[in-house]
């Protein structure tokens, strides 16, 4: 017996801890939130989940909200790119030689340049052995220009010895042909005479050759300078050529190069750029725009002239005003290395500074857009689910006690949230001390 009570007295200790141990746990029940308090509450649900709030420290939410009719904003961001809306673009030259031309030199990209400063070169080594070429051509041709003149006046000194020669044998034979018949035979009378007119259709003979080649000579000169002017046309193309390859700014300003798209990156030296090619561009930095892309999903809710807020990465805190300007109702690739469609997004800018905003920027374009108007809204702290996934407000009641209740919602904005019912306008709420974490 004496055994038996030393064992009931050595169990006291371990039943009082267990009473303080159950005491411990419903003291942390009571202290829970009202989510996990009343995990049985019925009322209205809803499939839309919502995301979680970044809510911040406790001592930086609102102690109570009126529950009033406002708007429901939800914000769309595109991603886009600096550009100039009115700039000079720098093309890869058109030349006859080749197709093709390869980047030998480039000015630093992104420094100011002045007018008729060397930015750009293309390798024109082939153009140099052309331009030899004809240069050895021109030269020949100049050569023959001269050698058809030497045989020219050559030829002529010989038809103007044949006029000479053709008239002093008619001068004579008509010294013969006035002798009389009576100090002449028949014979030696007519033959005198006949002699005088062979040498009078010689001379008029010569003096025909001779027109005939005077007439004649600027033509046989013109032929053989044909030649020679082709060769300089051709020299002053390779010329004109070569000089394309050589390019100059237009004017001041900020140089900017295009994409190389087949390599995914920009152009650099040693890069083969077909004609007509967008090689760089000198922006106007006084009229700056965005260009964003939008994704499908996103493209109808966008309208013309809808206020947004451009920031920017490079400059961290700063930030301005703009409207959409346009949008494409054609969609394309963003670049070759996606498959992706986009519709592309213009973004006119209330003020250009041109100090800060350089083109190239990746920007960031915040467009607020109205889901909901005259609506119940609730902040989205203000709003949690409970374990059965259903979404509950705490009303403050009339001992400032929180009363759950189960509420349905419509829209979700960024900030607040469409109640449906379960609360109307008036009602002051308490923040929610935990929000489940749910996907959009």
């Amino acid at each position: 017996m004496s055994m038996e009570k030393r064992q009931y007295s050595g169990s006291k200790p371990l039943v009082t801890s267990l009473v303080r141990i159950a005491l411990l746990v419903a003291a942390l029940w009571c202290l829970q939130p009202a989510s996990a308090q009343n995990p049985g509450l019925t009322g209205a649900k809803t499939s839309t989940p919502i995301p979680e709030t970044n809510a911040g420290p406790a001592s930086s939410k609102p102690e109570e909200y009126k529950v009033t009719a406002g708007e429901i904003v939800k914000e769309i961001i595109l991603s886009g790119e600096l550009k100039a809306e009115r700039s000079i673009e720098i093309n890869s030259p058109n030349i006859r030689s080749s197709f093709l031309n390869t980047v030998s030199m480039m000015a630093q990209e992104g420094s100011l340049v002045r007018k008729g400063e060397r930015i750009i070169e293309f390798d024109d080594s082939s153009l140099m052995s052309n331009k030899s070429e004809a240069e050895r051509t021109l030269d020949e041709a100049k050569l023959n220009i001269l050698k058809k003149k030497a045989d020219l006046e050559a030829q002529r000194c010989d038809l103007l010895s044949s006029v000479a020669q053709a008239e002093g044998q008619l001068k004579q034979d008509e010294l013969y042909g006035k002798l009389g018949k009576d100090l002449l035979s028949g014979n030696d009378y007519q033959k005198y005479q006949l002699n005088v007119t062979k040498s009078k259709l010689a001379l008029q003979k010569a003096k025909e050759e001779l027109d005939n080649f005077e007439k004649s000579y600027d033509s046989q000169i013109a032929l053989v300078e044909i030649k020679k002017s082709q060769a300089e046309i051709d020299l002053k193309k390779i010329e004109s050529d070569m000089a394309l390859l050589k390019i100059d700014a237009p004017q001041d300003g900020i140089i900017i190069y295009g994409d190389n798209w087949t390599s995914n990156r920009k152009i650099q030296p040693g890069d083969s750029l077909p004609q007509g090619m967008e090689v760089a561009s000198l922006p106007d930095l006084t009229s700056m725009l965005v260009i964003g892309y939008v994704y499908d999903t996103e493209y109808s809710s966008l309208k013309p002239d809808m206020r947004c807020t451009v920031t920017f990465d490079a400059l961290p805190g700063y930030r301005v005003g703009g409207r959409v300007a346009s949008l494409t109702s054609v969609a394309s690739r963003k670049n070759f290395a996606t498959t992706k469609k986009v519709f592309q997004a213009t973004i006119q800018l209330e003020k250009v500074d041109a100090s800060l905003l350089k083109p190239g920027m990746t920007a960031h374009v915040r467009i607020p857009m109205v889901i909901a108007k005259d609506t119940p809204a609730i902040p989205r702290e203000f709003l949690g689910t409970d374990l059965q996934g259903r979404y509950f407000v705490l009303k403050k009641g009339a001992d400032s006690k929180p009363i759950t209740q189960i509420v349905s919602i419509g829209v979700v904005g960024d900030r607040f949230i469409q109640a449906v019912s379960g609360v109307s306008i008036g009602d002051p709420l308490l923040p929610v001390q935990r929000l489940a974490e749910v996907t959009k």
